[in-house]
């Protein structure tokens, strides 16, 4: 039972070691100006919304100084963003904005102008918390993209946005660039970033466009986040951990030997007594657990507090039972409960197994 035991346990580390590293660069990010303005284009034409009518393309380029989780679905963001004009266009305020913004912190400060080959660069400060949907049914082996969704002042959709991905010194898959190197993210790491267009629906005309729905190109700043796994791991697994050997404890001690009874001072309402001690502790941070995500569904590591529900129920029936020698299940407790005690450890971390798979993998 031992060895069965180390294999599921090495089971579920392979599980948790493949998902904590199963993230790939994506491929629709854009990495030369060239290609952006070309798959923007596309995207215009597939639209049905590109005229040959000349469009004012607009280099835009942000910088990260901080970046937070406010809540489950809130991330805090701020930094700089620059846009270059001709500099025969008289620019007074950014002419971004960013739809998902839920709090009205600071307006964008300009800090700064450059003029060079007959275009000026204008640099905002901007402070902005916004609302993106995230999926943490991983949790906590999850990725998450923190996306900043920018779209031009210019309803009219002649200001094109064009990333200005010569301002960085790579933009290849897989690089992180756009982002302070002191910044501080917590209880998070950064796989990458990157621009890309997503196209989004409007359902609309907003009173003066000749169509009312349709799919237009936005361009989106993408920071590609990876939950630091041994934080996760000392915070929330560890004490289950501890919770599962006290339990297994528990069961040795259930024996109809009456000189052991004495030494381990084993009785029906001792088992209660300590196994309702642990639920408290479980349930304390379970509750803890689903306090971060009260819109999510189960997550992964929720369904190993389950497990453990079901095992301390589990072992108040037996203190009430075991000892029945007459009844169809007394079989199941011969010689001291000693199949309970071998199989404890297999059936609980393979159903944890079992877990994992469905939860992680399939």
């Amino acid at each position: 039972m031992t060895i069965i035991s180390l294999f599921l346990v090495l089971l579920i580390g392979l599980m948790w070691l493949k998902v904590d590293g199963d993230y790939l660069p994506n491929t629709n990010q854009l990495v030369s100006e060239s290609a952006a303005r070309a798959d923007l284009f596309l995207k215009l034409k597939q639209a049905d919304l590109y005229h040959q009518e000349s469009y004012l393309e607009v280099p835009t380029g942000v910088y990260l100084q901080s970046l937070s989780f406010v809540s489950a679905n809130d991330v805090y963001i701020n930094g700089f963003i620059w846009q270059t004009y001709p500099s025969t266009q008289n620019i007074d305020k950014l002419g971004v904005y960013f739809p998902e913004e839920v709090y009205g912190t600071t307006v964008p400060e300009l800090r700064y102008t450059e003029v060079h080959d007959g275009n000026t660069t204008y640099g905002w400060y901007f402070e902005v918390t916004v609302r993106q949907p995230f999926d943490y049914s991983k949790y906590p082996l999850d990725h998450k993209t923190v996306w900043l969704r920018i779209l031009s002042t210019d309803f009219s959709g002649k200001t094109l946005l064009i990333p200005d991905l010569s301002s960085y010194p790579s933009t290849s898959p897989g690089v992180s660039f756009g982002l302070d190197d002191q910044i501080l993210l917590g209880n998070w790491e950064i796989n990458e970033t990157f621009f890309d267009y997503k196209m989004n629906a409007y359902q609309t005309n907003f009173g003066f466009m000749e169509r009312t729905s349709g799919v237009v190109p936005e361009l989106h700043f993408n920071v590609v986040l990876k939950r630091k796994f041994v934080n996760a791991f000392v915070v929330q697994l560890i004490p289950l951990l501890t919770v599962a050997v006290l339990l297994f404890a528990i069961l040795l001690s259930l024996t109809k030997d009456r000189d052991r009874l004495t030494i381990s001072g084993f009785s029906q309402m001792a088992v209660i007594g300590s196994v309702s001690a642990l639920f408290f502790v479980v349930v304390i941070s379970h509750v803890n657990i689903r306090t971060k995500f009260p819109s999510q569904g189960i997550v992964y590591i929720e369904y190993f507090y389950l497990v453990m529900y079901v095992i301390m129920m589990l072992m108040v029936v037996s203190s009430f039972v075991y000892h029945k020698d007459d009844r169809w299940y007394s079989q199941f407790f011969r010689h001291d409960s000693l199949l309970p005690k071998l199989i404890y450890w297999p059936l609980t971390l393979f159903s944890m197994v079992i877990i994992s798979y469905f939860v992680l993998l399939y």
